[in-house]
């Protein structure tokens, strides 16, 4: 593969790959235990209390729980990266369904279709994620199970960039439509399905490449928005506590937490904790922070790839032009006169 040849792509992905294999690696291998929440030195003397302060043997600390924050970290990244791929290829598969059929749709439609994909470009999505979303996983939470909040978690965050992208690869379509050999193949007898998916795809498929690794950038960036916005993805519990108040009569509070430690719903389990442990709000941003540097540098050198092999055709026209023969040099043919 050509974008290989790049270090910053190959490197993006090395960092994403290991992530992930990591994670579903952690979670195959380990072993079901019961973490206490209270550390004892070898004398038998209570130390600490989750969570517990970094150490050799919790270089991150722990959760309220008592779990290594590390293995907590890795084992949610294959839910977070999960979900994003999930995300990202509904988005992809469904935009280019819809791009084809555009491309059979009446003009005045296609320019309605236009004028109001326009919207979503300027549009913040996260907030329109959030008033999408929060019903269901906030406010009537209650009467909706895990599969469905996650449901429509998933088709909220795919219907919303797939009125653009679909525009987006429409007029990319519209454009190498005009290319000659797409324009006579119809007189091969090639359908516009087999157009369509021997022709066109296969043009197409660098952009396409280059714009599914962007809408990963862009999920990664709404889920991180999410998180602050109090949105869990892939489950949560609730936990009531009662402690004694100040007076003696007891308090009772509610704590909610995820079910998959998926990256975000660290940040909202965790957020009341940020002034006495801030590691398990900053572990978990930083962990966003570095995805993204890896897909960055993916798109970086997905760019750089698709440059210079423009810069090398460009050069092999120009090249072949030159070597050319003129029109004054041209060999004139004798025609043979007749008696």
């Amino acid at each position: 593969m050509k974008y290989f040849k790049q270090p910053s792509f190959s490197i993006g992905l090395i960092i994403l790959v290991v992530l992930l294999s990591g994670s579903i690696t952690y979670s195959l291998l380990k072993e079901e235990s019961t973490p206490s929440n209270i550390l004892y030195d070898d004398k038998g003397k209570m130390i600490d209390r989750a969570p517990f302060e970094r150490s050799a043997e919790y270089p991150l600390g722990s959760d309220q729980f008592g779990n290594n924050y590390v293995f907590v970290l890795l084992e949610g990244a294959k839910y977070t990266l999960g979900f994003v791929v999930l995300i990202t290829i509904s988005r992809m598969v469904l935009s280019i369904l819809i791009s084809f059929i555009l491309l059979m749709v009446p003009s005045f439609i296609k320019k309605l279709i236009n004028r109001i994909s326009d919207i979503f470009y300027f549009a913040p999505l996260s907030i329109f994620a959030y008033l999408l979303i929060a019903p269901a996983i906030i406010a009537f939470s209650w009467s909706y199970s895990d599969f469905t909040q996650f449901m429509i978690t998933t088709c909220v965050l795919v219907v919303l960039t797939v009125p653009v992208l679909s525009v987006q690869i429409a007029n990319e379509i519209s454009i190498l439509s005009k290319e000659e050999f797409i324009h006579h193949a119809p007189l091969l007898g090639g359908g516009r399905i087999h157009i369509f998916m021997k022709h066109i795809l296969p043009c197409l498929s660098p952009k396409l490449l280059l714009l599914t690794v962007q809408q990963a950038g862009q999920t990664l960036a709404i889920l991180a928005h999410l998180a602050f916005l109090k949105i869990f993805v892939g489950g949560f519990t609730k936990i009531t506590y009662t402690l004694p108040g100040v007076s003696g009569t007891p308090v009772t509070y509610e704590r909610t937490f995820s079910d998959s430690h998926e990256w975000g719903s660290l940040i909202v389990q965790n957020w009341d904790f940020y002034y006495g442990a801030p590691i398990l709000v900053i572990a978990p941003v930083c962990c966003f922070v570095l995805c993204t540097i890896a897909i960055n540098l993916m798109v970086s050198g997905m760019a750089k790839s698709e440059n210079q092999l423009s810069k090398k055709q460009k050069k092999k026209i120009t090249s072949s032009e030159e070597t050319l023969p003129t029109a004054s040099f041209m060999p004139v043919k004798k025609e043979r006169l007749n008696a």
